[in-house]
């Protein structure tokens, strides 16, 4: 039997999702109002940043474990790669050159993430591939602006991080709430009409109703096969004449008789 380390649940806690990104949002946010305020290392800040949202994309993905389901578990050791890139060229003199650097390798990484999981959800006739894919492409593009924005602007880099941070989350926020309104059925049914999944999904059915015939009739040859073998047998062992073994014959010991001697008078 095969042993559950980590128990794994078996319907998805949107919540989990939505505080997940809305903490994207808020560091977005302190990202902007830092810029006016005070001086920071923006790179110390930025590789800080992304180890926080490693431990809180580890956290939500031990919460809300589902089976087959790693996207947060590899979200979260992408924010820690990211964040140990920026950490190790730290030292680099160029920062816009780190910190364009490091988001595109951000974003491709999110978006290989996302549209390997993507594939996941279609072959299961998951409806939430959709929002998803869209979602994905969309992150796509503001990493390719962010990046160009980076290299030739690092003078408000913490600005256009806390941008960056903001949008990326409120996309990402979309992604669940539109996963809530997927539920209802009527919806389904229509995406599910759009996308000519019932099509696929009848073919599947009618594929496996052939199969399991196919299957009841090879077994109904092979009983009749061997009922026929076995009637075969029957008879060539009826036509054998059996030899009969001879009893034993049990041979008795012969009492040995006392001969009287006569005595012979003399």
């Amino acid at each position: 039997m095969k042993k559950e380390v980590i128990k794994e649940n078996g319907n998805k806690i949107i919540g989990v999702d939505i505080l997940l990104y809305a903490i994207f949002v808020v560091i977005g946010f302190i990202l902007l109002n830092l810029d006016g305020t005070e001086k920071i290392n923006l790179v110390e800040c930025t590789y800080t940043l992304f180890y926080v949202f490693g431990f809180f994309s580890l956290f939500a993905y031990f919460i809300n474990r589902i089976e087959d389901d790693y996207e947060f578990l590899i979200f979260g050791f992408i924010n820690i790669c990211v964040g140990s890139f920026i950490m190790i060229y730290s030292a680099y003199p160029d920062k816009g050159f780190i910190l364009a650097d490091a988001v595109l390798i951000y974003s491709i990484a999110n978006v290989l993430n996302k549209f390997y999981h993507c594939k996941l959800l279609l072959e299961k006739r998951d409806i939430n591939f959709f929002p998803k894919i869209a979602i994905s492409f969309l992150l796509l593009f503001l990493g390719v602006f962010v990046v160009s924005s980076l290299y030739n602007k690092v003078q408000v880099g913490s600005i256009i991080l806390g941008y960056y941070f903001i949008i990326f989350g409120l996309f990402s926020l979309l992604e669940p709430l539109i996963s809530i309104l997927t539920k209802n059925a009527k919806i389904e049914k229509y995406i599910l009409n759009i996308l000519s999944f019932d099509g696929k999904k009848a073919k599947v059915k009618t594929e496996t109703k052939e199969e399991m015939v196919k299957k009841v009739m090879d077994l109904e040859e092979e009983k009749a096969e061997v009922k026929v073998e076995v009637k075969e047998e029957e008879k060539t062992i009826s036509k054998t004449p059996t030899k009969k073994t001879p009893a034993k014959k049990t041979t008795k010991n012969p009492t040995k008789k006392t001969t009287k001697k006569k005595t012979t008078k003399k």
